[in-house]
């Protein structure tokens, strides 16, 4: 069955685990691209996924887990 859904509804829907691009993570995180490059490499910050030649996102529950202190790698 297909059902319609709003935008806001969209958004709000916690089961879907949207994906961000580097704008938001940064705003997210308040952490420059090299600092969250580092830390990622430490294993200390969730791993980007790379979904084009030049484009790299990542998970937004996982970003917010990392921002409250709850993220595990």
């Amino acid at each position: 069955m297909i059902q319609i859904v709003t935008r806001e509804e969209l958004e709000n829907d916690e089961t879907i685990d949207r994906m961000i691009k580097e704008d938001e993570c940064a705003w997210l995180t308040a952490l420059g691209r090299r600092h969250r490059s580092l830390l990622e490499k430490e294993g200390k910050f969730p791993r980007k996924i790379c979904i084009g030649p030049q484009t790299k996102v990542w998970r937004l529950s996982e970003v917010l887990e990392w921002v409250k202190g709850e993220w595990k790698p």
